[in-house]
């Protein structure tokens, strides 16, 4: 099993396991930054880290996304530009806000190998 994967490997995967086509948006803010995978017409403008609910994510007028985001990335999760398989195993990094399932995580090993 490999130990990281890039992140073009990582969006074909979520692209081809809901069947749409993504973008990949870096924002940042003082204290984190988060690489999203979103659909196109998502517009993600800002987030928060909650304690307890996670990251809060805002678009451009200031209100809050509550559909699901296809994933989340957090800046922790990357090991030399790569995501660390440790990560998506442990749920750091989110597949619509789930981490994935062991049957997900070996499509992932089979797919990137």
């Amino acid at each position: 099993m490999q130990d990281n994967i890039s992140i073009l490997e990582w969006k074909a995967f979520v692209e081809n396991k809901r069947k749409n086509k993504m973008v990949v948006k870096v924002i940042w803010n003082d204290t984190d930054r988060l690489t999203l995978l979103i659909t196109p017409n998502m517009k993600v403008h800002s987030f928060i880290l909650d304690e307890k609910e996670g990251y809060l994510l805002y678009d451009s007028e200031g209100k809050q996304i509550t559909a699901p985001v296809p994933s989340i990335i957090p800046n922790d999760a990357f090991t030399d530009g790569q995501i660390e398989q440790r990560a998506i195993s442990e749920g750091k990094v989110t597949f619509y806000g789930e981490r994935l399932s062991k049957q997900d995580l070996q499509l992932l090993n089979q797919s990137v190998n």
